[in-house]
């Protein structure tokens, strides 16, 4: 079993959500990357945007957590995500270039997500929101069991 201790970014534009993918999946997913040992989230994901895609970021207010599982050539993967606003100049009609080279970023309509297999599922919901909840949202995908409460 692998534990993954994640902070994700949504980063919006006129509708729009920026999101990223291995090249060659078909799973996406927000932003962001890995907490280092003792690492504060919120600089974990700056530091993992500019490392990703030299994007230069205000991570704003937590806006919650989701959990997700997976099996990856047999062995179970745990994941929980640390999701924050995140504030940037960035807008929906500039490309994004990786300085990765296993990693593609693109913007997509916010009312599309559901086309985009956005993972942990749970946060299709959020996303879908015109605005994000004042309350500390919670989405689990774990062992099958979708639940999603703002």
């Amino acid at each position: 079993m692998s534990f993954h201790y994640l902070a994700r970014g949504i980063i919006r534009s006129e509708g729009h959500i920026l999101l990223v993918r291995a090249i060659g999946d078909t799973m996406t997913f927000l932003p962001g990357g890995h907490i280092e040992f003792a690492e504060p989230a919120a600089s974990a994901l700056a530091r993992e945007l500019w490392e990703e895609a030299s994007i230069e970021v205000t991570v704003g207010r937590f806006v919650g957590a989701a959990e997700n599982e997976w099996f990856d050539h047999g062995v179970t993967q745990s994941e929980i995500n640390l999701i924050f606003e995140v504030n940037t100049s960035l807008t929906h009609s500039q490309p994004i270039t990786s300085n990765e080279s296993h990693l593609e970023f693109f913007w997509v309509r916010c009312e599309d997500i559901e086309q985009w297999n956005l993972y942990p599922e749970a946060l299709r919901a959020l996303v879908k929101q015109e605005r994000l909840p004042q309350q500390a949202f919670w989405g689990s995908g774990v062992s099958g069991e979708n639940t999603v409460s703002c």
